[in-house]
């Protein structure tokens, strides 16, 4: 029996990400990311058992990435740690446009398995106890840290387009006003 190239792997993985880009979660096939990845149909298979295992795959590690880039505990102070994770958060949205399309579109597709939906919630875990740390010190609105975080998901999202108008010296600043504009929203 061959072995896997891990290598080919990610090469599908990466030919899914671009294929839903271009025509969407609707439209991808796996003759589709064949093609666009430079492989055969039935190689896809070797490393995938069908769509739903390929998506799936190409979720939990869009989103691992995303925790790694954007999520990493510091163990700042809470308003530290609060910038850092959406400045990390707003780079990753206007860095990664591909990925944030992909997550859009199977977060209500019949793609989202209960094993994404945990791996999502995990990856939310930190972030939700910092938001619940802020509350506890009165430093942030008694409110769901899911609200919360939901207000800051569609925030820099919402920001996004905007930053991608903004020139390279100005982004940091940018960056910085849409931080203290949702700190501002949440705080006290």
């Amino acid at each position: 029996m061959r072995q896997k190239d891990e290598a080919k792997a990610q090469d599908i993985l990466r030919a899914t990400l671009e294929e839903v880009q271009a025509v969407g979660l609707a439209g991808l096939s796996i003759e589709s990311v064949a093609r666009r990845a430079g492989v055969a149909t039935g190689t896809v298979y070797i490393y995938f058992k069908g769509k739903e295992a390929l998506v799936e795959a190409l979720y939990l590690q869009v989103k691992q990435n995303f925790s790694e880039v954007v999520l990493a505990d510091q163990g700042d102070p809470l308003k530290a740690a609060f910038f850092r994770i959406t400045r990390a958060y707003l780079d990753y949205v206007v860095q990664h446009e591909a990925e944030i399309v992909f997550m859009g579109q199977i977060a209500n597709s019949p793609y989202m398995t209960d094993r994404a939906r945990e791996i999502s919630a995990q990856g939310a875990r930190p972030v939700a106890a910092l938001l619940e740390r802020g509350r506890a010190e009165d430093l942030l609105k008694d409110i769901d840290p899911a609200w919360m975080m939901s207000f800051i998901n569609g925030t820099l999202k919402a920001m996004a387009p905007l930053a991608a108008h903004v020139s390279k010296a100005d982004y940091p600043a940018f960056r910085d006003l849409v931080a203290t504009l949702c700190w501002d929203a949440l705080k006290a």
